[in-house]
């Protein structure tokens, strides 16, 4: 799909280990018809296809990006991961005041499923604990994992996917893109979080990758 995203952090990976690739977005229409060809493994994007074989899933193909890049060191793979998860728990809960929807997307059509849409008073609460409970306490969390690896990144002095990851989030909620109607105020209590968003940012890859998306 034509923005940042779960794929975000892959083409991330992919820039910073100079390993060519080929970004190709479509829209909802172009996923749909990709679904309805087969040519989706799981029913959605993004995908990778390496030498003819198609594969998915965002996590599997950021760890095989990272190892490729070499910012998936076996020695930090716990800690990688446990920060990957949390934030897989971030994005999960903030499903529903995405799509408006107690549930995601059929996996076959790509569409809602009956009766699974939010009231306009669930639709208040779900903003409301997001901003004012669930986020602030999980991004908190967060904090203290990278306050405890020593910094300025959350496993140590260098970069992982885990970074990557965190940047593509922390941007999107400081600047509104992420996700409509999460404050930036979640992040508030994180100064740790909004530095290394900052460090990430200023890596020359990450810079002149950004620079290639925003040109026109």
């Amino acid at each position: 799909l034509d923005f940042r995203g779960v794929a975000e952090p892959i083409r991330l990976a992919l820039t910073i280990g100079d390993i060519p690739f080929e970004d190709v977005r479509i829209g909802y229409d172009g996923v749909k018809a990709l679904r309805a060809q087969g040519k989706l493994p799981y029913g959605q994007v993004p995908i990778l296809e390496i030498d003819g074989v198609v594969h998915s899933q965002s996590a599997a193909l950021l760890r095989w990006a990272g190892k490729k890049a070499g910012l998936y060191p076996e020695e930090l793979q716990l800690k990688i991961d446990a920060v990957h998860e949390c934030i897989a728990d971030i994005n999960k809960a903030i499903l529903p005041q995405v799509y408006k929807h107690a549930l995601g997307r059929n996996p076959l059509t790509g569409g809602f499923y009956a009766g699974s849409a939010l009231s306009a008073d669930q639709m208040v609460a779900v903003k409301h604990h997001l901003n004012e409970e669930l986020l602030p306490a999980k991004f908190a969390q967060l904090e203290q994992t990278l306050k405890a690896s020593g910094g300025p990144f959350m496993t140590g002095a260098a970069m992982t996917t885990c970074d990557l990851e965190l940047y593509v989030l922390g941007s999107g909620v400081l600047d509104g893109s992420h996700c409509s109607g999460i404050s930036p105020d979640v992040l508030r209590d994180c100064p740790g979080l909004t530095k290394l968003v900052k460090l990430v940012e200023a890596n020359p890859k990450v810079a002149e990758w950004n620079q290639r998306g925003s040109s026109p």
